[in-house]
Parts: structure tokens; C-alpha cells; sequence
């Protein structure tokens, strides 16, 4: 059986940038308590220091349970394709698509995923987590893609 996992070094370096971002959020409202500026300032830099550390604190808690779970994405034979607890028979999938804007479960967020359409007309989706790099995004697609298509061939 193959697996196909998240990568640690991605979903920590995408932790990092989370974490920036929150010290920024933090700095800017620091700074308009502590500085001479007039009062529009003061309210911009709290609203956006707030909506920069509700967003990205919500992304780093994401990513924080991604980080200590299961890192599996799916794993594949030949007969089956497994996505978290549900196996599915190769010869019931449909095709395999992305979508985007996928509920993660995980405080509202939603992100992109891919979608394995079965003929019965039910989906099974496989959520990114916004922790696949730009250069295993196409990959993982064309691996998820091949699975299907070979099952036709034999």
C-alpha cells in the first residue's frame, strides 16, 4: 500500500509565517497604544492588528493540529483508495476534480481540496490544509488522477 502524507517542513514553515503574522498584529496594536498619531491611525492599526491576529491565529491553530495528527493525505493500492477512515473500490470512482473552498471542520476555515466524484453520486474530499506547496499541488493531483485512470486499464 503507498501513503501519501502532508510534509512537516511545509506545514511548519506555513506555521512561521502564521506566527509573523501575529507578532505584526500584536506590534500594530502595541504601537498605536504607545505612540503620538492621531485617532484614525490609532483605530486602523487596532482593527487591522485584531483582524490580522483572529485570521492567522485561526490558521496557525489549523495547522498546529495538522501538525500533531495523523500527517496521512490518503494511501492507494490496487483496489482501493483510502482517505482518512473511508475506503473506497478504485472501479467506483468516477473522476477525481479540484475544488475549492472546502470545509476543514477546523473554526470555519475553508480551503481547497481535491474531490473524488463516485458514481453512486457521492464525494469524498481530500483537504490541502493550505499545506501543499504550489509545486506538489499539480503532482498530487495527476497521482490521484492516475489511480483512477489505471484502474481502467486492467
Amino acid at each position: 500500500m503507498k501513503i501519501v502524507n502532508y510534509r512537516n517542513t511545509t506545514i511548519i514553515g506555513r506555521l512561521l509565517i502564521c506566527a509573523i503574522f501575529i507578532i505584526t498584529g500584536v506590534a500594530l496594536i502595541l504601537a498605536s497604544i504607545f505612540l503620538d498619531a492621531p485617532t484614525i491611525r490609532k483605530v486602523i492599526s487596532v482593527t487591522a492588528g485584531i483582524m490580522g491576529i483572529v485570521y492567522f491565529g485561526r490558521m496557525a491553530i489549523m495547522l498546529l493540529i495538522l501538525l500533531f495528527r495523523n500527517k496521512q493525505m490518503f494511501s492507494y493500492d490496487k483496489e482501493t483508495l483510502t482517505v482518512r477512515d473511508q475506503s473506497v473500490k478504485l472501479n467506483s470512482i468516477k473522476n477525481v476534480e479540484e475544488e475549492n473552498n472546502i470545509p476543514t471542520g477546523y473554526l470555519g476555515i475553508k480551503t481547497p481540496a481535491y474531490v473524488l466524484n463516485l458514481i453512486g453520486g457521492d464525494s469524498i474530499y481530500i483537504p490541502t490544509y493550505y499545506v501543499i506547496s504550489k509545486k506538489d499541488y499539480p503532482v498530487i493531483l495527476q497521482t490521484l488522477k492516475g489511480i483512477v485512470s489505471d484502474r481502467t486499464k486492467r
